[in-house]
């Protein structure tokens, strides 16, 4: 007789696979994206966006189907900190207590972690709109403030220092030195 925690499914949507899936979707979106930016401005989104998107898709067939996490070893957790052994044998410590029911608080933090994910994924789709609508520098400094103000909880001053900053490095870089037209 099997042990039914032994047996793997052939494709499992958990949430570390739909974390997975989300930023691949926003490399792919960096990637489409890039494509309509100036021809010397799109180099490094474009690299960045093809080499994210194949990584994600990498890690995402390895978090989905457990079948492929062994020939696919170079992107599964392994270490101190993932719960699993190096030659992928996992803390029987942790499997308990996945097998254990959750606990009220502990499915509080995982709603409360998803928020926070779903937050995220408003203000860089805000940050996306924004660069589409004005101007690069004024795109950067409203979404460093208002990150910086509302999610991090930082001062106004502290804020605004911060946005004028990067916008500053930003300006000097693209504009002056790289001569790039975003």
């Amino acid at each position: 007789m099997t042990d039914q925690n032994q047996i793997e499914k052939p494709f499992l949507l958990n949430d570390s696979a739909l974390f997975d899936l989300i930023i691949l979707i926003f490399f792919l979106l960096m990637t489409v994206i890039a494509f309509d930016y100036n021809p010397r401005a799109r180099s490094i989104p474009l690299g960045l966006g093809i080499v994210g998107s194949i990584m994600m898709f990498l890690q995402f067939l390895a978090d989905a189907m457990p079948p492929l996490r062994s020939k696919l070893r170079f992107v599964v957790q392994s270490g101190i900190l993932s719960g699993e052994k190096p030659d992928g044998q996992k803390d029987t410590q942790k499997q308990e207590a996945a097998l254990e029911p959750p606990h009220p608080a502990k499915t509080e933090k995982v709603s409360q972690y998803w928020w926070q994910v779903l937050r995220m994924i408003l203000w860089l789709t805000g940050f996306i709109v924004a660069l589409s609508l004005v101007n690069y520098l004024i795109a950067v400094g409203a979404f460093i403030v208002l990150i910086t103000k509302i999610e991090a909880q930082e001062a106004w001053k502290k804020a605004l220092l911060l946005a004028g900053c990067v916008d500053a490095c930003f300006f000097v870089l693209f504009d002056i030195i790289l001569n790039a037209q975003l």
